[in-house]
């Protein structure tokens, strides 16, 4: 993939009614690819034009079901390896018009003046993804010393018969969790105070797993990943042993950004 002066190709009427076009996400006009598309039979990548802006589009066969978990993967990536050399805004998989006629004028036209400012905004940024997991033996070794009922509870449940011990279970369980969402609330809040000096654009992403501390999404200069890193590390070793974090990207801005397929 590579992205030049060369002209993008120019709205071209999808003729094939067994075909659509799949959308990927905005760009430049004057962007160059050299992509395959998604899907069972992948089609080459191509842009539909409409001024300084252009589409991302593939054409896939109608009848093809692009609800497989690669589909969904495969789209992100290639929307996501984009980023590196020029802004992109991303289109939620699912988008798909009929024809370049209908991408041209449906969605490009009706938003260019948007699609514009979002792509000047987006010029050298990407999102990133700071996560954070607990290692869940030693968060729970903490919740144990600085709670003396939970540990009561524990030592309760080791002396007692399994069939006598549920109502001590439930209750152990309770405090427990009560305990981690406080952790998780605190530790969430510290590590979003550590990164407000990289960036101004922060969005914590919903809670998918018990153990997990965070995650949080940072727009910021693609130039600034290096000290986003050195940022995560010094966190990192604050929590040696307690939290295991990274970070994913650079990515598309599928956090603040992202266009929604039209479901209608």
């Amino acid at each position: 993939m590579t992205a030049d002066d060369a002209p993008s190709e120019p709205t071209r009427t999808q003729s094939d009614p067994n075909t659509a076009l799949l959308i990927y996400g905005i760009v430049p006009a004057d962007a160059h690819l050299e992509l395959q598309g998604i899907g069972r039979y992948p089609a080459p990548i191509r842009t539909v034009r409409h001024g300084s802006i252009a589409a991302v589009v593939s054409e896939v066969p109608v009848e093809q079901s692009l609800d497989r978990a690669e589909d969904l993967r495969a789209f992100a990536n290639l929307v996501d390896d984009l980023v590196s050399a020029m802004p992109v805004i991303p289109v939620r998989f699912g988008a798909a018009l009929v024809d370049g006629e209908a991408v041209e004028t449906g969605l490009l036209q009706p938003n260019a003046q948007r699609f514009q400012a979002a792509l000047d905004e987006l010029s050298g940024q990407a999102e990133y993804l700071v996560r954070g997991h607990y290692v869940e033996d030693t968060v729970l070794r903490e919740i144990l010393d600085e709670n003396p009922q939970a540990a009561a509870l524990r030592d309760a449940i080791g002396t007692t018969p399994p069939d006598a011990s549920d109502d001590a279970r439930i209750a152990l369980g309770e405090i427990v969790n009560t305990a981690m969402e406080d952790k998780r609330h605190a530790d969430s809040e510290t590590l979003i105070r550590a990164l407000a000096p990289l960036t101004g654009q922060m969005s914590l992403r919903p809670s998918t797993q018990e153990n997990e501390v965070a995650d949080i999404a940072v727009l910021m200069p693609l130039t600034q990943e290096k000290a986003l890193v050195r940022t995560v590390d010094k966190v990192a070793e604050l929590w040696s042993d307690r939290v295991h974090l990274r970070v994913v990207g650079p990515l598309a801005a599928w956090d603040f950004l992202a266009v929604e397929p039209d479901r209608s």
